[in-house]
């Protein structure tokens, strides 16, 4: 039988050739191809067919999440499997949305991995455990408004379009210690611990 076709996608190079190694070694699956950036990634995809999209989340020129759209507009059949170090309910949220079938945190062991790929292979979702874990935290947990501020969601807007901090206070017209101030309240109100999972709260609560 023909084996599976998986494209792999991570910038880190130690944990592209290792995951690549890993995956091949399995019946009946093998890395077709990997590639390092998101431009790269697209390329593969348009001209070349893959069962299986294995991607990181962060990429130095395009998101896991702008790679899954392309993908499924070429290959709707395409199976996801997001393999990343964020953990953040806001990143795993934002790529539910787009219907992945797995995630699995780059922490967890192999088995994990090698899991989702038999799962999604026989039409199934697998998702690890701490993923599971946040799941169930967003399920139980009621909705709550984060109660931004006028002032709060200026901020994330300019926050989005990167400016610094010192830039802020001065479009602004307040101190860096207010911006500061602003900003961890900011990410207390919206559960986020990273820019990258503010930036993806924004756009998934219609803020930019």
């Amino acid at each position: 039988m023909p084996k599976i076709q998986i494209l792999l996608i991570d910038d880190h190079k130690i944990v592209l050739e290792g995951t690549a190694s890993l995956l091949s070694s399995l019946d009946p699956y093998t890395v077709a191809a990997t590639a390092s950036s998101g431009k790269d990634a697209i390329e593969l995809l348009k001209t070349r067919d893959f069962d299986i999209l294995v991607t990181d989340y962060e990429l130095p020129d395009f998101s896991g999440l702008d790679i899954i759209r392309v993908a499924r507009s070429i290959n709707p059949e395409i199976k996801v499997i997001v393999l990343s170090m964020h953990d953040d309910r806001s990143v795993v949220k934002e790529l539910l949305k787009e219907n992945i079938d797995s995630f699995v945190l780059k922490n967890d062991a192999h088995s994990s991995l090698v899991q989702a790929l038999e799962k999604v292979s026989c039409g199934k979702k697998y998702f690890s455990d701490e993923i599971s874990e946040i799941l169930v935290r967003t399920i139980n947990t009621p909705q709550e408004k984060s109660d931004l501020s006028p002032r709060e969601t200026e901020i994330i807007k300019l926050v989005v379009r990167d400016f610094s901090t010192k830039q802020i206070a001065e479009v602004l017209f307040i101190s860096e210690k207010t911006v500061e101030t602003h900003r961890k309240n900011i990410l207390r109100k919206t559960d986020c611990s990273s820019l990258v999972s503010l930036v993806n709260y924004a756009y998934a609560h219609n803020l930019v």
